[in-house]
């Protein structure tokens, strides 16, 4: 019985690493703030990130500083990859690695950094560009955890 349930829990962690599921590990203290935030949807694709394809069919910036330059799509400010749970945010404002409990969409971590993101606003991953879509912009009462030093 006990091995049973040692290989269903590795199989469970194993499926839950292929599919890149995110899990952020909420914190064990009590929220920092809780704060009422604008939250916008994002995905990875040309319509959400400001990505478009040069003549060679590649993805290159669409504006900005890098404007032409190649983008691997889905990489953060950070340089890891999105994934459900990856929160863009103003770094001024909330540093990397502030945890969020953000109702309706559930625990994310700042790890990006969104060009038109200024002040209190966060913008969340999502994998779909429907889900996105069917966020939009929402206004919610938002846990925060600021990272400890």
């Amino acid at each position: 019985m006990k091995r049973r349930i040692i290989y269903w829990a590795a199989g469970t962690v194993i499926l839950l690493m292929l599919v890149r599921c995110h899990w952020v590990a909420p914190p064990l203290r009590r929220a920092d703030a809780v704060i009422q935030i604008k939250t916008t949807g994002y995905c990875a694709s040309m319509q959400c990130t400001g990505w478009k394809l040069n003549w060679l069919g590649l993805p290159v910036c669409a504006s900005g500083p890098n404007k032409g330059k190649f983008k691997i799509i889905g990489q953060t400010a950070g340089g890891s990859m999105v994934r459900p749970g990856t929160v863009a945010v103003d770094p001024k404002i909330f540093p990397a690695g502030t945890k969020f409990y953000i109702p309706g969409y559930g625990w994310g971590i700042a790890e990006d950094v969104g060009g038109g993101i200024k002040g209190r606003h966060l913008d969340l991953y999502f994998r779909w560009n429907r889900s996105a879509a069917r966020w939009g912009t929402q206004v919610k009462k938002v846990k925060v955890w600021y990272p400890r030093d």
